[in-house]
């Protein structure tokens, strides 16, 4: 098949898929996929992110295959693979891509590093709905697993859906599963206040190498960041360099 015949096929896969799913679901993880490749024996399909290539990856891949093997016959071996938007169709298998690193094992913070945190703000506590099913699962995935799952991982959402506790939530459960692992619960307003002030009284070194030394770095309303270049532009270098996991 030519590629545009392919496309219109993938398109009206997922009008069948988008009539199976919840629509939040759909907006979620097919809305913005496209397919890369359609063969006899293989699928490869690609997603916005990492984060949606691998839930797609973990929760529909079966699903898709059922989809398919329905509408069009498909061959039971039918291989579906998912990349990412900005993969080159010519990557190699998953596993050399991205290599995740370990996160660093260091000591427990000091005194003035103290992490503080509401009690109430766990994930046992936190009631799962249908306008925070995803966030929830994504900030688990990051709880459970800080080096190998999503970095950065940015939750946003109309107010009252949970996402200080859940950003709370991550905190505490590390904590309280790997006490060598270094957590930073900040608001980005305290973050940006404490940028400014280093640069005023020409401490931007030891600014720096405060969130260097953060294996995990929580930041609460990260939308506060919005119009602040400066801000915007200190908080990815930090991010960069030092590879803690957001």
């Amino acid at each position: 098949m030519e590629f545009a015949e392919i496309e219109e096929l993938w398109n009206k896969i997922l009008e069948i898929i988008k009539k199976e799913l919840r629509p939040q679901a759909y907006n979620s993880w097919f809305s913005q996929t496209k397919v890369v490749k359609f063969g006899k024996n293989e699928l490869i399909i690609s997603a916005p992110g990492d984060f949606c290539k691998d839930w797609l990856e973990k929760h529909y891949a079966g699903f898709i295959k059922d989809i398919l093997k329905r509408t069009i016959g498909s061959d039971d071996n039918l291989k579906i693979e998912f990349r990412t938007a900005d993969q080159k169709f010519s990557a190699p298998a998953r596993s050399t891509l991205n290599p995740k690193k370990e996160i660093k094992k260091s000591e427990p913070f000091s005194r003035n590093n103290k992490l503080v945190l509401t009690p109430k703000y766990t994930f046992d506590s936190f009631v799962v709905g249908d306008g925070n099913r995803f966030a929830h699962a994504a900030c688990l995935a990051v709880a459970q697993s800080p080096s190998k799952s999503y970095n950065p991982l940015f939750v946003y959402g109309v107010v009252g859906l949970g996402k200080t506790h859940l950003m709370q939530a991550i905190g505490r459960y590390i904590t309280e599963h790997n006490r060598k692992i270094k957590v930073l619960y900040i608001s980005s307003e305290k973050f940006t206040n404490e940028m400014i002030d280093s640069i005023r009284d020409d401490r931007t070194v030891a600014f720096r190498d405060k969130y260097r030394s953060v294996d995990v770095l929580l930041i609460d309303d990260i939308q506060f960041l919005a119009g602040k270049e400066r801000t915007q532009e200190e908080f990815f270098r930090k991010a960069e360099e030092s590879k803690a996991r957001i």
